[in-house]
């Protein structure tokens, strides 16, 4: 009896091995062919696009600086021989109507002494001559003679005029009409010959030098508009760009702009100002920030056509918060190029466009 429950026990358990066998059999198939399904479908990316624009782009560069004379009206006061300043008759943004008194100087005391030697060489020379003559009237000298004599006295009489003509005989009082700008001395400074005493700007007429990154001063060209504000509460100034600067002021860090202003603009020198910088660009191929793309050799961005991502690299133009210009070939207006999902792409990919939230986006 036991022999037969025994043998009851072994195929019964033989039995249900076979079954679960036969399932696990069939069911392993299926959950293969589920697993590729699902790999294939994700690896098609699901991407959002925006239609690239032909419209103008502008943007706003905020600059800071301070009101300078015209620098194509500023004259410099010297003196071609050493001087010493006796009273200095003006202060820096003093307005002069008209021909007045700037500076008064008085020869230093070497150039007293060259003075005093050039009269005392003129004196000689003149003696000199009068003997030579004599000695030639009684042919005790030679035409040679003579004529050394009088080249002598000429080039005495010559160098004696020149310091007298410069005004080195005596005290005098330089003058000028303008905007005095600037005052390079103090009472009793002796003076090099050259030296610049006081700078004035003979029209009067003031400009602003404004200070920008590097990185902006490409997009500004000479007579870009600028508004120019002194204080929040004062009337903005339009001028215009007279001139950028090519280097780097060391003092900034920045790229120096000259802004001309009006000739009736009443700004005082050295008054810290504000400058609007408005760049912009027409009827340029605008995309949102977004779909652009940083890499190693510059710029690029994607486009999708007929589910089909192509790359291209391209070069930026006027930017602002939002937007920017995009300048490549193969590029046109409504294409469709990628704003999101675009860091996944690579050329010639397929994807999937989920076309409804960038219509809204760009509706906005």
């Amino acid at each position: 009896m036991k022999v037969v429950w025994n043998l009851f026990l072994v195929a019964s358990l033989m039995a249900a091995a076979g079954i679960a066998g036969y399932f696990l059999g069939h069911r392993a198939p299926a959950t293969e062919a589920s697993d590729d399904s699902d790999q294939t479908i994700e690896a098609i990316p699901s991407v959002r696009t925006a239609p690239i624009q032909q419209t103008h782009i502008e943007r706003k560069i905020i600059a800071y600086g301070a009101v300078t004379a015209q620098t194509s009206d500023v004259s410099i006061l010297s003196l071609p021989f050493e001087s010493r300043v006796t009273k200095i008759l003006v202060i820096p943004g003093q307005r002069l109507d008209s021909e007045a008194p700037v500076i008064e100087i008085e020869p230093s005391p070497d150039t007293q002494l060259q003075m005093l030697q050039a009269r005392l060489a003129a004196q000689a020379a003149a003696r000199d001559i009068q003997q030579t003559r004599q000695r030639y009237n009684a042919r005790l000298a030679t035409n040679q003679e003579l004529l050394q004599s009088e080249q002598n006295l000429q080039i005495a009489r010559v160098k004696l005029d020149s310091l007298e003509k410069q005004g080195a005989g005596g005290v005098q009082q330089l003058k000028a009409s303008g905007l005095v700008s600037k005052v390079d001395v103090q009472p009793g400074q002796v003076v090099p010959a050259g030296s610049p005493l006081v700078e004035v700007a003979a029209g009067g007429r003031v400009q602003v030098r404004l200070g920008i990154e590097p990185s902006d001063a490409a997009a500004v060209h000479p007579q870009d508009r600028v508004l120019v504000l002194r204080t929040n509460s004062e009337p903005s100034v339009e001028g215009k760009v007279q001139m950028i600067s090519q280097r780097i002021n060391p003092d900034t860090r920045l790229i120096d702009v000259f802004v001309s202003l009006p000739p009736d603009t009443a700004m005082p020198l050295d008054a810290s100002v504000r400058g609007e910088l408005t760049v912009t660009a027409a009827d340029a191929l605008v995309v949102p920030r977004a779909a652009v793309l940083p890499g190693d050799e510059g710029y690029s961005l994607f486009t999708v056509d007929h589910e089909k991502a192509t790359e291209h690299k391209v070069t930026l133009g006027v930017q602002n918060d939002d937007s920017v210009q995009i300048i490549g070939d193969g590029l046109t207006a409504g294409q469709a190029v990628v704003v999101l999902g675009n860091l996944e792409l690579e050329d010639g990919m397929t994807v999937k466009t989920d076309n409804a939230p960038a219509t809204q986006e760009a509706a906005q």
